[in-house]
């Protein structure tokens, strides 16, 4: 481990003599992922539209977004373990060039097929950037800062995701769907050309046999890819065309397939993407572990929160987004300040913090009925957030920690992985008990049944007691992350 750290002063060193001072590398770094998950949150805003240009059903305009979501998905592992074999920078700033392009066909599209292709293509370049972007930032700063780093940049990230929808909305307003397509592609551009000039180019150390392009798992890649894929549509058509339907069992049964197929390719591989050292620490095992089930539990409260505002207790779209505005703002504010005291205390106290308030946040909002009041609402929303916030930072840092920052890329990669498959699956997940148990009661077993006039108190209790068993699910993981951080030193 000294030696490990060592060499990672060392290359910090190396890489400060010779790069631009490090919060403008943090700012280049900053403005890029800003613009990428802008650019990946605002789409939603215009699917009405887009469907009415192109007269296609909902369903079907949906994969502008849902196309995006999946390829970054599918590829954020394979590019971060080639940004190691490759330099990071070549693949961040080649990311940004591969957006931009997809950005401006997709905008300018003659069809839907054109549009959806190209918004794919886009997520391929935006998995090229966020599987790099905390990598490059944590090797910029040194070991004493790290919890700091992670903490900020996942304010950006969590901070650009609220206003991406409110920036689609206006310019959609104001202009038209396509410029909401178009805008992206000139700033990430610019975006590109400032990476160019500020970030280091750090290039992967030759004395290492591995860091060879022919070294590449490609056969693990595509496996991987297949099964992430296969795995995200059914999770995601699911709740829609049930979960015993054949389509869904058969998809279930490729999934299994492929998942079995790539564990047994990685063992067999001589360099397998995800290297197999990474699991012999508790601290890298436990922690992912743990992320996920955090992050399943804080996309699912922010996902079905405006369904029972909306839906239960009738306040209006506007005033919603109003009462969720503090979930995401004690995320953003809490997450630079959890790294800080991190780096000071130890990582595992404020993570272990972080989850005990979601703790309490769950147990609050688990009492959540047709006659709540906005008074006890609020506050365990934004505990929701602040737990969050104190959980990331640490977590991310204490995972890092066992890594040597050789493979930070392919690290961070799949860090990033994790929080994207736990947002996917935690949302299809809650869908499926809240509307499993509104069928149970006799109601059709969907969201959208609360905004319906008919017999709409017994909607509303049997939404509420599909939302209470939710949430309850979820304290269990919680409790579940909250003993795998105090068990993995």
């Amino acid at each position: 481990t000294f030696g490990r750290e060592a060499r990672h002063h060392q290359l910090i060193q190396l890489t400060n003599l010779k790069t631009r001072p490090r919060w403008v590398i943090f700012f280049a770094i900053g403005f890029g992922m800003c613009l990428t998950i802008l650019d990946q949150s605002a789409v939603n805003i215009a699917l009405p539209q887009i469907a009415y240009q192109f007269q296609a059903k909902i369903t079907e305009v949906q994969w502008v977004a849902i196309g995006y979501g999946l390829t970054a998905g599918a590829f954020m592992l394979p590019m971060g373990s080639l940004s190691d074999l490759l330099g990071r920078r070549k693949l961040y700033v080649t990311g940004f060039f591969i957006s931009a392009a997809g950005a401006l066909v997709s905008g300018i599209a003659p069809n839907l097929l054109i549009a959806i292709i190209f918004r794919s293509l886009q997520g391929v370049g935006g998995a090229m950037v966020q599987s790099n972007a905390l990598a490059i930032m944590i090797t910029t700063f040194s070991v004493e800062k790290r919890g700091l780093v992670i903490g900020t940049f996942m304010t950006i990230v969590g901070v650009s995701s609220v206003v991406g929808p409110i920036v689609g909305g206006l310019i959609v307003d104001q202009f038209s769907w396509r410029i909401l397509l178009i805008y992206p592609s000139p700033l990430l551009l610019i975006a590109a050309l400032l990476s160019l000039y500020v970030l280091p180019d750090i290039k992967p150390s030759k004395e290492n046999p591995n860091n060879k392009l022919n070294n590449f798992d490609w056969k693990g890649s595509i496996i991987l890819c297949l099964a992430l894929l296969v795995t995200m549509l059914t999770i995601t058509n699911g709740p829609r065309l049930g979960w015993f339907s054949p389509v869904i069992t058969v998809s279930i049964l490729i999934s299994l397939v492929l998942t079995v197929a790539f564990i047994f390719q990685q063992r067999n591989s001589e360099s397998p993407l995800i290297p197999t050292d990474f699991y012999k620490h508790k601290i890298f095992t436990f922690g992912c572990t743990a992320s996920f089930l955090a992050f399943f539990t804080g996309t699912s409260v922010f996902f079905i929160m405006p369904f029972f505002l909306q839906g239960v207790l009738d306040y209006s779209p506007g005033k919603s987004g109003l009462i969720i505005t503090p979930m995401a703002g004690f995320f953003a504010l809490s997450g630079p300040l959890a790294g800080y005291f991190s780096d000071k205390l130890g990582w595992r106290k404020i993570e272990m913090l972080g989850l005990i308030t979601l703790v309490v946040a769950l147990i609050g909002l688990s009492f959540a009925n047709p006659q709540t009041v906005l008074v006890s609402l609020v506050p365990f929303l934004g505990c929701i957030g602040l737990g969050m916030g104190l959980f990331y930072s640490p977590n991310s840092a204490s995972v890092l920690s066992v890594i040597p920052a050789e493979r930070y890329g392919i690290a961070t990669a799949f860090l990033n992985l994790i929080r994207n498959s736990s947002n996917i699956i935690g949302v299809s997940v809650t869908t499926a008990i809240v509307t499993g148990i509104m069928g149970n009661m006799g109601y059709a077993p969907s969201l959208d049944v609360v905004e319906e006039l008919t017999d709409i108190s017994g909607v509303k209790n049997a939404f509420s007691s599909g939302l209470r068993i939710s949430f309850l699910a979820q304290l269990l993981l919680i409790a579940s992350a909250l003993y795998l951080t105090f068990r993995k030193v």
